[in-house]
Formats: structure tokens, C-alpha cells, sequence
């Protein structure tokens, strides 16, 4: 039992690169993330994690996507989603529904997997340059396992201004039962040609505590 709540605390951490949920892809454009992270500690072998993200502006009020997760010799995820406005496209603050469903692995078999978010965000000017803030709820079912998983996750980051520039991720996920699991991941931003890149350090608490490294590639299309 132990070992699937920490298995299960684990899979509930992660959520969508910049956490764009709020925003959604502009008519028949496309923009695609891939990351990987590796984590451990003294007591905990060395973990790698792999994801990979895409979306694209159906419309100009959908937006579909895809979102493919694996933690090597543990879990994977693999989710199709659609994200709906919430209020007019000229608010300054956005709001936006997410409909997710597809598969997750558990013990090397796959289960039906669904996911219903909600999400807020707004961009902001400095003096050094523009940003954005964002928030996201979610609730997560995976069948297979016996309790869903609610989530709240946040950002801040820079996107322009400085040639580094400055990202915060902040992930907790609560299941029943169980401790409050939690990430914090402070990084960089900087781009090269059309991509941006990200490095940033990452600590985690589900159950034990690790700290780990993540590398990222963002490309707009």
C-alpha cells in the first residue's frame, strides 16, 4: 500500500509546460514541448522522467492537444485534450476549461485515464519586460487506482525582456488519505533561433523528498 501511494503521489505531480491552460492556441498554430527531468536523493535511486506536449488552434475558440508522460520503470500517462474559452478573448485575465481523456499505465497495464481542469491567467508589464502569471485546477481519475487526485498548480515567468529570463513552477496534488505532495521548480529561460530552451532545479516532496534537474524545449509553430 505504501509503495502505491508514493507511486501514485508521483503520478499526480506534472502539469503542462508553462501551464498554457489558461491561453489558448491561435487559429491553425501549434506549439510543442518536450522535458526531461531526473530526481533521486542519497537513500533514492536516480529517477528519469520524459513528457512530451503538443496543442494546436483548431479554431479560434478550441484547441486540441496531446500530452504524453513517462516515469521510467514506474508510470506513464498518455491524454487527448480540448480546451474551451471561458469569457470573451479580450479580457485581460483569461479563463478556460480543459477536457482530458486517454490511458495511464499502472503496474505494466494500461487503464482508461480522465482529466477536467480549470484555469486563470494574466500577462503583466514591467520595466524589465513582459510575463505572464497563471493558475490551474484539475481533478484526476485514473482507473485501476482507487482514489482521484486534485491538483493545483501555478507559474510565473518572463517573456521578453532579458536574454535569460526568469520561470517559477509551483505543483501540489492531494489525494485521499494521504500527505500533501509538492514540487518547486525554479529556472531559466533563453531562446535560440524560433525555440526556447529551459533548465531548471527541482525539489520534490511525495512522500520522501528529492531534488532534481530538468531540461526543456519549447517551439511555437
Amino acid at each position: 500500500m505504501h509503495k502505491k501511494l508514493a507511486v501514485l503521489l508521483l503520478c499526480a505531480l506534472g502539469a503542462p509546460p508553462a501551464m498554457a491552460g489558461a491561453w489558448l492556441r491561435e487559429h491553425k498554430t501549434a506549439f510543442s514541448a518536450i522535458s526531461s527531468t531526473v530526481r533521486g536523493n542519497i537513500t533514492v535511486p536516480l529517477e528519469n522522467e520524459n513528457s512530451f506536449y503538443l496543442e494546436y488552434g483548431l479554431t479560434p475558440f478550441l484547441t486540441l492537444g496531446a500530452d504524453l508522460n513517462e516515469k521510467r520503470g514506474l508510470a506513464a500517462h498518455a491524454l487527448l485534450f480540448a480546451r474551451l474559452p471561458l469569457g470573451k478573448p479580450d479580457w485581460r485575465t483569461r479563463y478556460a476549461i480543459e477536457l482530458a481523456a486517454g490511458t495511464h499505465m499502472w503496474r505494466n497495464e494500461w487503464f482508461p485515464m480522465y482529466k477536467l481542469a480549470f484555469a486563470v491567467g494574466r500577462g503583466f508589464e514591467t520595466r524589465w519586460g513582459n510575463g505572464w502569471m497563471a493558475l490551474e485546477t484539475a481533478y484526476e481519475v485514473r482507473t485501476g487506482l482507487t482514489d482521484p487526485a486534485i491538483k493545483l498548480d501555478g507559474v510565473i515567468g518572463m517573456s521578453s525582456g532579458w536574454r535569460v529570463r526568469p520561470l517559477l513552477k509551483i505543483e501540489t496534488a492531494q489525494i485521499a488519505d494521504s500527505p500533501l505532495a509538492w514540487a518547486v521548480t525554479p529556472g531559466v529561460m533563453f531562446d535560440v533561433g524560433k525555440s526556447t530552451w529551459i533548465i531548471g532545479l527541482e525539489r520534490r516532496k511525495a512522500l520522501q523528498e528529492t531534488y532534481g534537474i530538468t531540461f526543456g524545449f519549447w517551439r511555437n509553430f
